[in-house]
């Protein structure tokens, strides 16, 4: 890796004076300084590479957060014995909560305080519900559940909060021609991050799974995250917020108008998703419940989810800035909407990584396509309100449909081995009936896109080797 020390310190272009921490006021971006690369990609001048470059240390430690709490928050609410609705719970009072919190916490902010202010007021409490998550084991009898529910809502709640906020401060910072590649090539190091706690988590707790894990392992796992956090935390305070983002214009959530393009593009997506959402949780309860799976057998299920991430992140970066999200949304959208299909039929266990690994590298082109083509349909100004308009769509919708799947998971008839399986089935419908009525229709807001080129299939795995196979074998032929 790249030496990336020097953005650290002060450039003799700019004032000096230390990046700008918790409550500090911002430095303005020298625009005739020299241009800086990070990951092999020009993002500015150094004030903005130091910047981005703290954002990458954070990010590298909130994903070994999130790598924990998806492999054990679902696990620990099955140990509690937690009913399939308080399942669904678990994943939609965050999109609900967090959506609606987002989208009236501009009425109320104050805007001289500009984005980070909240950012890390949103952090701090998620580090704090964390850590008290970890005691709801020991509550008395049924309260178990309902507290361990409420504090790790409460955790992801408050990391949801200030999402728009986060994301139009990213937005801020990185040229939309660059967005792609860059975040393409933080997602590699970010799921690396996320691969290596989530396997060591899964090694440590090989020898348990949803019928015999003592509570203490939770325990010493959410405070890990916890800790996790709080390193990200000190790193995101030390992050540059650019001088535009103090400027929040005033804001009336009831008066909010959203262009059309932009709410069709909303409820697509919202739909999606939760149709995504009424399944999701309960992969994870299929495996530790019904089909009696270890801890070790889940993280490697997320790790090849990861790894199928890694593989195709170049891909998808290049081709979002060659062919633009709305077609990149396409693509992906239609990939993603085939993975429930194999769980219908399979379970062996190899199959099954194989699935999570074709997971990983569809939803990775997919969520990036969407993050970038969000960035692309707002301006620097709205793009908090946007933002937050979308993630109340989106939150509202999929709330609806995870307690939908909490409600049919054990009312469905069982057309395979398990009643699960219908359920995977019929979010796989839906997710293609959602696709075909909606995606075609998304907008390219990109003016100009550089001229597609083969060469861009060359990011797929395994592509470049296997082209230089075939032709190998094809002049062998010529040459007889």
């Amino acid at each position: 890796m790249h030496d990336d020390t020097s953005a650290t310190h002060p450039s003799k272009a700019l004032p000096v004076r230390e990046t700008p921490g918790f409550g500090a006021e911002p430095q303005p971006i020298v625009t005739d300084a020299p241009q800086t690369k990070l990951g092999g990609i020009y993002v500015g001048p150094p004030l903005i590479r130091g910047a981005l470059l703290n954002s990458f240390w954070d990010g590298i430690m909130a994903n070994g957060m999130t790598a924990l709490n998806d492999t054990f928050g679902i696990a620990a609410a099955i140990a509690l014995r937690a009913s399939s609705m308080g399942i669904a719970l678990l994943s939609s009072l965050p999109m609900l909560l967090g959506s609606l919190a987002q989208f009236f916490l501009p009425a109320w902010a104050d805007p001289k305080k500009g984005r980070k202010h909240y950012v890390l007021w949103g952090v701090r409490a998620q580090i704090l519900f964390l850590f008290l998550a970890g005691f709801a084991g020991w509550v008395p009898g049924r309260f178990a559940p309902m507290a361990y529910i409420a504090l790790f809502v409460s955790a992801s709640v408050s990391a949801n909060l200030t999402g728009p906020y986060w994301v139009a401060w990213m937005g801020d910072l990185i040229p939309g021609t660059a967005r792609g590649r860059h975040f393409a090539w933080r997602s590699v190091f970010f799921s690396w991050s996320y691969l290596s706690c989530s396997l060591t988590a899964g090694m440590i707790s090989r020898h348990y799974d949803a019928h015999n894990a003592p509570w203490v392992l939770f325990a010493c796992v959410f405070a890990a995250a916890a800790s996790l956090r709080g390193v990200s935390f000190v790193f995101m305070a030390r992050q540059y917020e650019p001088v535009s983002s103090l400027a929040l214009e005033a804001f009336s959530p009831l008066g909010f108008r959203p262009g059309r393009d932009f709410l069709i593009y909303c409820v697509a997506t919202g739909l999606y998703q939760g149709a995504a959402s009424m399944s999701g949780p309960f992969f994870s309860v299929w495996y530790l419940r019904d089909l009696h799976f270890s801890y070790l057998f889940l993280s490697i299920c997320l790790s090849t989810t990861v790894f199928g991430s890694i593989a195709f992140s170049g891909f998808w970066g290049r081709l979002a800035d060659n062919l633009g999200t709305s077609r990149v949304l396409w693509i992906s959208g239609l990939l993603v909407a085939l993975i429930p299909f194999p769980y219908v039929f399979f379970q062996s266990k190899w199959v099954i990584w194989a699935c999570c690994f074709y997971s990983g590298a569809t939803w990775g082109g997919y969520n990036l396509a969407n993050f970038n083509h969000m960035l692309n349909a707002t301006d620097s100004q709205h793009r908090s309100h946007y933002i937050a308009f979308a993630s109340l769509v989106v939150g509202l919708i999929g709330c609806g449909f995870s307690l939908m799947g909490g409600f049919l998971a054990t009312r469905l008839p069982v057309f395979f081995g398990w009643q699960l399986q219908s359920l995977f089935l019929l979010s796989g419908l839906l997710r293609l009936g959602i696709f075909a009525a909606f995606f075609r229709s998304f907008r390219e807001y990109r003016n100009s896109l550089p001229k597609a080129s083969l060469s861009i299939y060359m990011e797929l795995p395994g592509f470049r080797m296997g082209a230089g196979l075939i032709r190998t074998v094809f002049r062998g032929f010529r040459s007889v």
